[in-house]
């Protein structure tokens, strides 16, 4: 079977998660490419982008905000990972998402991950920005709190 960009990027993100000692298994959480379920309460977004150096944006499509704002109604634990090339992983949560993503909104929105050097992620989006970084160090710990 050949093997897509996307499952490469992703990748990224899943194994991660596979390797935390708090993993018990990973499911498609819909039809939407790139909704994951962890263990049996986690939903996980994984978004990728394949430019080398920051900054890097990630586009959301009306459809997709609507699937993603669905999920964080749920009441389950959802987060959206934002691969960024082959540097980093940002993991945002409810609270993040919320910050930068105007769910309430219409249209296209997007997010943006900009690392300085030697720094950790800065993270803006349509509705406004983070008023603090992102740690590397925060994924994959972050989906399992």
């Amino acid at each position: 079977m050949k093997i897509l960009e996307q499952e490469r990027f992703h990748g990224a993100a899943l194994t991660q998660i596979v390797k935390h000692r708090s993993f018990k298994a990973l499911n498609r959480a819909s039809d939407a490419y790139g909704h994951y379920l962890v263990n049996t309460d986690r939903q996980l977004f994984v978004k990728y982008r394949t430019n080398t150096e920051s900054p890097w944006t990630f586009v959301f499509p009306p459809a997709e905000l609507r699937e993603l704002g669905d999920a964080l109604g749920s009441g389950d634990h959802t987060y959206v990972s934002l691969v960024c090339g082959c540097f980093t992983v940002c993991c945002l949560n409810k609270d993040e998402l919320a910050i930068v993503l105007d769910f309430g909104g219409a249209g296209q929105q997007s997010v943006r991950v900009e690392v300085p050097p030697g720094g950790s992620c800065h993270v803006s989006g349509s509705n406004g920005a983070l008023t603090r970084t992102v740690p590397h160090n925060s994924f994959p710990n972050k989906v399992f709190i």
